[in-house]
């Protein structure tokens, strides 16, 4: 009888024991998942979890592609655009012929000194003596000349140096510049300087230099 009651006792203790046991795995299942750690205080531990940093990847870069990135923000790059592929037109040499081609009308004697060709663009340096009594002007706007191949030409009044008024028994020095460029098959000009004021003025008001060569 006294066996019988112990064997009763030990089997329920072992089902208390077998369903506390239930019990605490249970609970170490709820808190493996929802803290992440297993066991209680000094027991207890931290399911294995790592968490990696995944390194930033580099782009690879493509054949086509220049080191340093593409055309947008590369450091020195500067594609070529239509305007600085042009090149500018170089200057001009400076072609220069220094003579004496003059032509005397009357108290009044024009004379050319020397020619500048810049890059087809003449410069016509001239001295003007008045032998008379009474003042004498040759405007600037009234100067012209024409080519061997009779082409004409007017002398430009914002470019050109002539001071216009001789006084009496005097001269004036300066330059007359053409206003369009000479051509290619000229190799000499004459140089008219018309509308001559003044009482003793040279008749009909004009003086005419001839045969003045075209450097080249």
């Amino acid at each position: 009888m006294d066996d019988e009651i112990h064997r009763k006792k030990s089997n329920a203790v072992l089902k208390i024991s077998m369903v506390m046991l239930g019990v605490l795995v249970l609970l170490g299942v709820i808190q493996a998942v929802t803290a992440g750690t297993v066991g209680v205080g000094a027991l207890s531990f931290t399911l294995g979890e790592t968490s990696s940093t995944a390194a930033p990847t580099t782009p690879r870069r493509t054949s086509d592609e220049p080191i340093g990135g593409g055309l947008d923000g590369a450091v020195g790059s500067s594609p070529l655009s239509s305007s600085s592929a042009e090149e500018a037109p170089p200057s001009g040499e400076t072609k220069v012929l220094t003579g004496s081609w003059k032509q005397a009308r009357g108290l009044l004697t024009v004379e050319v000194t020397k020619v500048e060709n810049l890059g087809g663009r003449l410069k016509v340096f001239v001295t003007a003596i008045n032998a008379s009594t009474s003042k004498m002007d040759l405007p600037v706007a009234s100067v012209s000349a024409v080519d061997d191949t009779q082409r004409n030409y007017g002398a430009s009044p914002s470019t050109s140096r002539w001071p216009a008024s001789i006084a009496k028994n005097s001269s004036i020095n300066g330059f007359v510049e053409l206003d369009q460029r000479v051509g290619a098959t000229g190799t000499t000009f004459s140089l008219t300087f018309a509308g001559i004021i003044g009482q003793l003025a040279p008749t009909g008001g004009a003086v005419t230099v001839t045969g003045i060569p075209i450097p080249k």
